[in-house]
């Protein structure tokens, strides 16, 4: 098959879990001998290899701003990727796969799928509904909302990365039955394989991610300066983001100055495997979590995470609450008492390791692949009506 993947950003220009995705997914398709496209703003990655000579990349021009000056994404930058949209050739291509986010420019590119007559697939990551009222002002929430439920109307299929999103969307798709579920893969065998020769670092911590107001890192930042001194911690954070310059800040007032290192965008994935492989735990405070790719690659190498509850985080799904990791109140108090116990219990640490590393290895890449190939070969041949809903690994 000739398949796109379109997305507003290539990796790794943009280092995020759609990014990252988007890439890892082409790999797979391009090894199973598919000609695949990715399509997005940046460079993307430098070229074809020989582990995948069939991918392609067609940029869309430089990545512009992500985030609007009050942290929001951007709307200018939600419109000219839709724009952009009408500068893809799609008669180029047996079947179109487009992420959900920013929306709109799935109406253009809805539109030119029909007129070219190819099949569009939308994968959801998230579905906000109501809390839009969250995210944006009262005034303004209900046109984004609008907007979304219109969106989801749009494509000759939508599959879901999360349970979660997926019963949020079947919910607002009319005359929709329940939505499949292709959860994100990550290359386990390559993770472990770059990481192999990596020491412990005791008293680590590690964090991956947007520096976003959701990511709730000023919660993590809390938990950890009320850690005891005896555990000799140490924070590193992956990321860039609007809310670096308000967390250096809170990293000065909280006296973290010597314990917290913020690392930034990093070029290459493994920079961040081999941290995390060294690291005795990796947590993800996030209130608002479509997947969850971090946490699951923290797994893959062996390192529980403690995670903060939020009815909006599919990360309830991957790290199961006592096996794997830790959930944990939104609190600092339970948030350092679960560190705390990590951190001191060597034994418990090494268990949910075990534990997570096994669980990992049911979201590897190449297995996840070939249920994507399916959905999509099925959109080509124009037999979506007969395809059967994919399952997720269970709690």
């Amino acid at each position: 098959m000739r398949i796109l993947l379109l997305n507003d950003r290539l990796y790794p220009d943009f280092i995020g879990g759609v990014e990252k995705r988007n890439h890892d997914l082409a790999l797979a398709l391009a090894r199973r001998g598919h000609e695949v496209t990715l399509a997005g703003f940046g460079r993307g990655p430098a070229g074809p290899s020989e582990a995948a000579p069939a991918i392609a990349v067609h940029s869309l021009g430089p990545l512009g701003r992500l985030y609007s000056p009050s942290g929001k994404r951007s709307t200018p930058q939600a419109f000219r990727f839709a724009w952009r949209v009408f500068s893809l050739d799609l008669a180029a291509f047996d079947v179109v796969e487009a992420s959900n986010i920013p929306y709109i420019h799935l109406m253009p590119l809805a539109l030119r799928c029909r007129l070219q007559r190819r099949p569009l697939v939308v994968t959801w990551y998230e579905f906000w509904g109501q809390y839009w009222s969250k995210y944006l002002r009262p005034s303004v929430a209900p046109v984004y909302r609008l907007a979304e439920w219109a969106t989801a109307q749009l494509g000759a299929a939508v599959v879901a990365t999360s349970r979660l999103t997926a019963e949020r969307l079947a919910a607002r798709r009319i005359g929709a039955a329940e939505v499949p579920v292709v959860a994100c893969g990550i290359p386990v065998p390559a993770l472990r394989a770059a990481t192999a020769e990596v020491a412990a670092a005791p008293g680590t911590i590690v964090y991956a991610g947007r520096l976003i107001r959701e990511k709730r890192l000023d919660l993590l930042l809390d938990a950890v300066a009320a850690l005891p001194p005896r555990l000799a911690v140490r924070l590193v954070i992956f990321g860039e983001g609007p809310e670096r310059e308000a967390l250096v800040g809170r990293i000065a007032a909280l006296g973290l100055g010597e314990r917290v290192e913020l690392r930034g965008h990093v070029p290459e994935a493994a920079e961040v495997w081999r941290t995390v492989r060294a690291a005795a735990v990796a947590v993800q405070p996030s209130s608002r979590e479509g997947f969850g790719i971090f946490p699951l690659e923290a797994m893959a190498l062996g390192v529980p995470v403690v995670y903060a509850d939020s009815i909006d985080s599919a990360v309830v799904e991957l790290v199961r609450d006592g096996i794997d990791g830790l959930h944990v109140p939104a609190q600092q108090g339970a948030l350092t008492a679960a560190l705390a116990r990590l951190l001191s219990d060597g034994p418990l640490r090494s268990a949910l390791g075990r534990a997570a590393a096994r669980r990992a290895e049911e979201y590897d890449l190449e297995r996840l692949a070939g249920r994507m190939e399916a959905l999509l070969r099925a959109a080509a041949e124009g037999r979506l009506d007969r395809f059967e809903v994919l399952g997720v690994p269970g709690p």
